[in-house]
């Protein structure tokens, strides 16, 4: 399947066909929402195109995506998955990941267990995430996206996340002009 992904590229140009095509909708007066899903460098891709445009507009999607954080709130926090056979993951992507069987312990002490290494870490992902995400300055309105995309392609749910499209010349850049601090 990887092998049929899009390079960086073809997301790029897939999200100026979205953005064009939504400007059409508002053009025409036509009320949509348009979703863009699990790769929360689009938001990231749009809010550097508006800083062009519209930075007016920029500073409310900035304010918007720093707010949801992305990937942050997310797998293992704010989403989680049971399976059709009981089985617990971060959620429905996570299904090569069991956290527990809601059959042999209750969902609560699945969820809450501290010492969980993967729910631990996508909780902490700060803590964890190596690489241009862990440099990234938009690592609080992205979050590192999504992490079960790094455990497969490379094995590390911690690794960067394959699917940014964002070269490091625009994150260098673009991070230059919003007020929040360097992580990582």
């Amino acid at each position: 399947i990887a092998s049929e992904d899009l390079t960086h590229s073809q997301s790029r140009e897939a999200v100026e066909t979205i953005l064009a095509k939504t400007r059409q909708f508002k053009e025409a007066g036509r009320k949509t929402d348009i979703l863009t899903v699990d790769n929360h460098v689009d938001g990231i891709y749009l809010y550097l195109k508006l800083l062009k445009e519209n930075p007016g507009q920029a500073e409310k999607v900035w304010k918007l995506l720093t707010w949801n954080g992305g990937g942050l709130y997310s797998s293992g926090i704010g989403i989680g998955c049971i399976d059709f056979n009981g089985k617990v993951h971060a959620d429905q992507f996570w299904g090569h990941y069991d956290l527990g069987d809601i059959h042999e312990k209750p969902f609560s002490a699945i969820w809450t267990n501290p010492t969980e290494p993967l729910l631990k870490g996508l909780r902490n992902r700060k803590g964890y995430v190596k690489g241009r995400c862990r440099l990234c300055k938009f690592f609080d309105a992205c979050g590192g996206s999504l992490r079960v995309r790094a455990d497969l392609h490379f094995g590390d749910p911690w690794a960067p996340d394959p699917a940014c499209y964002l070269t490091d010349e625009e994150i260098a850049k673009a991070a230059k002009s919003i007020k929040t601090p360097v992580c990582g």
